[in-house]
């Protein structure tokens, strides 16, 4: 049993060893290409949306080293899918030929406010092909999946050195 405890803290510390922060802006959502609302109020759903995204982008930066900050400038985003009506009602409807895109600008700061990366992303399944998956209940889970394939491309070498 003893055992077990040190082992299972030892694991969450490890887990916590990392914890990089991020902050997300939302640059014109007025202007964004497609976060059109299907069925609800279209503020409580563009605030759901970023919250959604928020948090992925903070789960992901915490696996950045403690004394670094994400920070996210998001320009465009384009949901998977579009709106289509239904038996008189609006869906989001998704096909091979509606995929995902997100353009953002990206910096990453250490604690001194030192710029130790800063680009422009814009992404894009290159060979979208829409696919019922086990995380199809998940929402969002084309574009969830475009940003955190992007994070693991562009950190996971350095993180591997740490």
């Amino acid at each position: 049993m003893l055992k077990s405890i040190i082992l299972v803290t030892g694991l969450l510390l490890a887990t916590y060893a990392n914890a990089g922060t991020s902050e997300v802006t939302w640059q014109s959502p007025d202007k964004y290409a497609d976060i059109y609302v299907s069925i609800e109020n279209k503020k409580t759903f563009q605030d759901d949306l970023f919250k959604l995204f928020e948090k992925h982008f903070e789960n992901l930066a915490a696996q950045l080293p403690e004394e670094y900050s994400l920070y996210i400038n998001v320009k465009n985003l384009d949901l998977a899918g579009a709106i289509s009506f239904a038996n008189s009602h609006k869906i989001r409807v998704v096909d091979n030929s509606t995929p995902p895109r997100i353009e953002f600008d990206f910096q990453v700061i250490d604690k001194s406010n030192k710029v130790l990366i800063s680009r422009g992303v814009y992404l894009w399944p290159k060979h979208f092909k829409f696919q019922r998956s086990l995380h199809a209940n998940k929402p969002y889970y084309h574009e969830l999946d475009l940003i955190t394939e992007w994070f693991d491309n562009t950190f996971a070498p350095a993180l591997a050195k740490n």
